[in-house]
């Protein structure tokens, strides 16, 4: 073999060498993607809950959800209080998990029940007339278009209702 023989060798062998180390980078790439994706899910799953520890607690949370998702300017100042504060959580969190969305991480499937629970939110008549005219500003202008461009969900039901003895 000569010398130039050799060196053709060693070349073709550096070329699979550097084919096999970009095929094991594209492998742990695509771990690493699916690793982030499970992380933002587990990360929304945990900040949901962590959002529902008052009012399973406590029903005075949902309770005041009820009462003003209903009618804003009938519920108590009390109750007006305690669904801002939660209203004001949830809305965030859905922003982040719609941002998810668009940016291809949270599957449609997962966003589905979001959208139906911020969609049902939204479509309040208690948030619709009063909290989120007040409040809508928090939130980014493409979320809010996303918002005012949704209509309620075909199984729109009141807390009340969900709460009642029936």
């Amino acid at each position: 073999m000569s010398l130039e023989d050799a060196a053709c060798l060693g070349q073709i062998i550096a070329a699979i060498a550097v084919l096999g180390t970009m095929f094991f980078i594209g492998i742990q790439i695509r771990q690493s993607t699916l690793f982030q994706r499970l992380a933002v899910v587990d990360t929304l799953s945990t900040s949901i809950a962590c959002i529902n520890i008052p009012g399973m607690e406590s029903p005075a949370l949902g309770e005041a959800l009820a009462a003003v998702s209903k009618d804003w300017n009938t519920a108590s100042r009390e109750h007006r209080i305690l669904a801002h504060y939660f209203l004001f959580s949830y809305f965030k969190l859905a922003e982040n998990a719609w941002f998810q969305r668009e940016a291809g991480i949270l599957e449609p499937a997962q966003w589905s029940g979001w959208e139906n629970m911020v969609r049902m939110y939204y479509h309040c008549a208690g948030v619709q007339r009063v909290w989120w005219p007040r409040r809508h500003n928090a939130y980014s202008k493409p979320f809010q278009d996303y918002l005012a461009g949704t209509q309620p969900p075909d199984d729109f039901v009141y807390l009340n209702d969900v709460f009642s003895d029936a």
